[in-house]
């Protein structure tokens, strides 16, 4: 398969995603919203611990490995392997992607500050498709999913709370 045809591949399955699952490094996969910028594939990850998307380390990992769920998200539609580049910040390319981005970006607050501070706090990251495509439908390999949760101080609070009208026990007599 040339590049052209498992690049007109990608285009396909990722038309029909909102999200997709990314892994850089040999670690954990991370969901990201997309958006795409004239046939390129742009992720808004945050530089700092801001109020972006948490994909730390992937402006530097120079490779990522790209999952795309299908829509109920119970099963994959692909796995392809991608180049990750990073957009300098106010370039032409950059403003284009940030506005594209802008408009995809849900529950954004402080909207007239948000291209300022994606300069200063986020990267934009372009997804270039290598043309390898590690899964796609009817292909998938033999790989365990299953992963452990990922370890949080969270806690519950104690004892559960009283379920109000709860179904009686025994019924009543009648007479």
């Amino acid at each position: 398969m040339t590049i052209e045809d498992a690049a007109a591949e990608i285009a396909g399955v990722m038309k029909k995603a909102g999200l997709v699952w990314l892994s850089w490094n040999d670690g954990r996969p991370a969901p990201a919203w997309f958006a795409t910028v004239d046939g390129q594939y742009v992720v808004l990850a945050d530089a700092s611990d801001g109020a972006e998307q948490p994909l730390p380390g992937l402006a530097t990992a120079g490779a990522a490995e790209v999952v795309v769920p299908a829509k109920p998200a119970t099963s994959r539609l692909a796995s392809w392997k991608a180049t990750v580049r990073r957009l300098e910040p106010g370039s032409e390319e950059w403003t284009a992607a940030a506005q594209v981005l802008r408009t995809e970006r849900l529950n954004a607050a402080e909207l007239d500050q948000q291209l300022e501070r994606w300069k200063s706090e986020a990267d934009l990251l372009v997804l270039e498709p290598t043309g390898e495509i590690t899964e796609r439908g009817g292909q998938y390999d033999d790989r365990p999913r299953a992963e452990s949760p990922i370890g949080t101080p969270a806690t519950t609070r104690g004892k559960p709370p009283i379920t109000l009208h709860r179904r009686i026990r025994r019924r009543p007599r009648l007479s």
